[in-house]
């Protein structure tokens, strides 16, 4: 079976690979433009490809001490980390790091290749700049809220997470959401800033979990208290066995002057919960419709 560790490897494995082509597509350009007759005289008889090469040896530049650092980064973390204590968020952080800088790095390389000096070009757009700060605010929160969840060990892919009433595994972050998959099969973004700011319940280190139902009936119902605890637990009777189920109860809770509350309460292993919750409601439906 394959482990974190080794598959977190295979795929800088892939980007190791990737980071030599282009190391070699650069030096490529750079000596084929200081020591090629044919290319040198390609670049003076045609002006616009001579800046349009300085982009594109400043883009792979840019891009090879980025994907290096990333490469070395990435190296030292997995030598370091055990099987069991290696989390994608890390990787998936200094992706995101490298993606930002490598978009910084093109967007100098577009300007280059087009005789537009940077730091002219930015000076110019100070207030423009500064405006776009200001109405984009909400989105640098999220994008540093999300990074900090990617270099902290709070949530990790994979982990089962409850925000309010929205309850599912965390299959992506990004620098602007949370992506969670529900027990349905829907999937809920939800915003990076939001995360940080809620009472957020991780179930990463739970191995079980208790569950709390509460249930209304009107007086005179067809069962009394004993008997819907006794079928209860004969519903049941297997998954106890099974120690699917333990410290399975039903209390009383209130009466009221139409109706009284109960309230179902039962430690289940969290992979367990929403099939044992499923089983539940039937029961309740099934109780329901005998009555």
């Amino acid at each position: 079976m394959e482990t974190p560790n080794s598959s977190f490897k295979n795929i800088e494995t892939k980007k190791k690979r990737i980071f030599f082509l282009k190391f070699f597509i650069y030096l490529a350009f750079l000596f084929g433009g200081k020591f090629l007759p044919i290319f040198q005289d390609f670049l003076i008889d045609y002006p616009g490809m001579d800046s349009l090469h300085t982009a594109i040896l400043f883009l792979l530049g840019g891009n090879i001490l980025i994907s290096l650092a990333r490469l070395i980064t990435a190296r030292i973390y997995l030598s370091k980390a055990k099987d069991e204590k290696v989390h994608g968020n890390f990787l998936l952080g200094i992706s995101w790091i490298s993606n930002i800088l490598n978009s910084l790095v093109f967007v100098i390389a577009f300007m280059l290749a087009f005789d537009i000096q940077p730091l002219e070009f930015l000076t110019s757009l100070t207030i423009v700049a500064a405006a776009i700060a200001i109405l984009s605010k909400d989105y640098v929160t999220n994008i540093l809220n999300g990074l900090i969840m990617m270099f902290t060990d709070q949530f990790s892919l994979g982990d089962t997470i409850q925000i309010g009433e929205t309850q599912g595994v965390i299959e992506d972050i990004t620098l602007l959401n949370v992506v969670l998959k529900k027990d349905d099969g829907y999937k809920t973004m939800v915003p990076n800033s939001l995360i940080l700011n809620a009472q957020v319940t991780n179930f990463r280190n739970y191995e079980k979990k208790i569950i709390e139902f509460p249930i209304e009936l009107p007086h005179g119902f067809k069962y009394d208290i004993n008997t819907i605890n006794l079928r209860l637990k004969e519903t049941f009777a297997k998954r106890i066995e099974e120690k699917t189920i333990s410290q399975l109860n039903l209390t009383l809770q209130h009466i009221q002057k139409d109706f009284i509350t109960l309230k179902v309460s039962f430690e289940t292993p969290v992979e367990n919960e929403a099939e044992v919750q499923s089983e539940l409601h039937h029961f309740l439906l099934s109780l329901f419709h005998e009555n």
